[in-house]
């Protein structure tokens, strides 16, 4: 094993520090683990919350759904391609068959059908024959 500073071989074992196996150099005196684990987000799940972002979904709902905290979502906005968006208004939907256009269209049409529903015959009640 070498020093990670120095590239020195003399090192020696130095106790441990959650569970793990510490080192220490015997010429620059580093303490430092064999392994250290990976801090941070996977690329995989950066680029999953920009493309939500992209698509129109907003930073505390981008938190809501991946865990993710929605500073880190606007930090990456910001150092992404996606940094010349106003960031404090989501992007416009130009997509005509989005879901909330679907949505409007299925709430006008029960609106619709719903004012239209005094002319229909009231069919769930049997008539009485005299």
């Amino acid at each position: 094993m070498k020093c990670p500073k120095c590239g020195s071989d003399q090192v020696n074992r130095n106790g441990h520090n959650y569970g793990k196996q510490n080192y220490i150099c015997k010429q620059c005196g580093r303490q430092f683990l064999e392994v250290y684990k990976l801090r941070g987000y996977s690329e995989d799940a950066k680029k999953i919350c920009l493309r939500m972002y992209a698509n129109g979904m907003g930073f505390r709902a981008i938190e809501r759904v991946t865990g993710i905290s929605h500073n880190t979502v606007i930090n990456w906005v910001k150092q992404s391609d996606m940094g010349f968006l106003d960031i404090s208004q989501p992007p416009e939907k130009s997509d005509a068959n989005s879901e909330e256009s679907e949505l409007d269209q299925s709430k006008k049409y029960l609106a619709q059908e719903t004012s239209l529903n005094w002319m229909r015959p009231d069919l769930s009640v049997p008539k009485s024959v005299n």
